[in-house]
C-alpha cells in the first residue's frame, strides 16, 4: 500500500474518533449562524427553517475530505435530485486560505450548492474540533436529526433525507 494512502487512512481513523467525541449529537437544536458565500451574500441557517437542511463541514486541507472528495459530489446530486421538494445543502468550508483556496476545489468538483466560509465560532458551536468531515441533517423545525462524523454511505443520507422530507 502506498505511504500516502496509509497516512490518509490513519488520519481518517483519527478524525472519526476525535469528531465522534466532539460533535453535537442528534436531538439538539442546530446552532444558528450567518456566514458569507463566495459572492459576499450572507447565508443564515435560520432563513431555512421549515426546510430540511444537509449541513456539511469540510476543508481542502482535510486529508479524509480530499480522498476523491467523495461526499461533495453526492451532496451535489442530492441538491439537484430533491430540489423541487425543498431540501437545502450547505457546505461550510473551514479553510483559512479563504475563497482563493476553496473556489478551485468547488470548480473542479462542479459544486453549485451553497458553500460558505466558516470559522472557529461556528465549528465550536457545533461541538467540533478541526478534524473533518462532519455532516448534520436538520429537520424542518431546526433540530439535528442525524450526525455523521467521517464519510457516510449514500444510502444512509438518502434514507434520512427521505424520512425528513416525509415529516418523520
Amino acid at each position: 500500500m502506498k505511504l500516502k494512502y496509509v497516512i490518509a487512512l490513519c488520519l481518517c481513523v483519527l478524525s472519526f474518533r476525535t469528531a465522534h467525541a466532539a460533535a453535537l449529537p442528534a436531538d439538539h437544536s442546530a446552532p444558528s449562524f450567518v456566514l458569507k458565500d463566495a459572492g459576499g451574500k450572507a447565508i443564515s441557517l435560520t432563513a431555512y427553517k421549515g426546510k430540511v437542511v444537509l449541513l456539511n463541514f469540510w476543508a481542502t486541507w482535510c486529508a479524509p475530505c480530499r480522498i476523491e472528495m467523495i461526499e461533495m459530489p453526492r451532496f451535489e446530486e442530492f441538491s439537484n435530485k430533491y430540489q423541487s421538494r425543498g431540501p437545502v445543502v450547505i457546505g461550510v468550508s473551514l479553510d483559512d486560505g479563504g475563497w482563493k483556496t476553496v473556489q478551485p476545489a468547488l470548480a473542479k468538483l462542479k459544486i453549485t450548492y451553497s458553500v460558505v466560509l466558516g470559522d472557529s465560532k461556528v465549528s465550536n458551536s457545533y461541538g467540533m474540533a478541526d478534524l473533518l468531515p462532519v455532516t448534520f441533517l436538520i429537520d424542518r423545525t431546526g433540530k439535528l436529526q442525524a450526525v455523521k462524523e467521517g464519510f457516510g454511505k449514500k444510502e444512509e443520507f438518502e434514507s434520512t433525507i427521505e424520512k425528513l422530507l416525509a415529516g418523520k
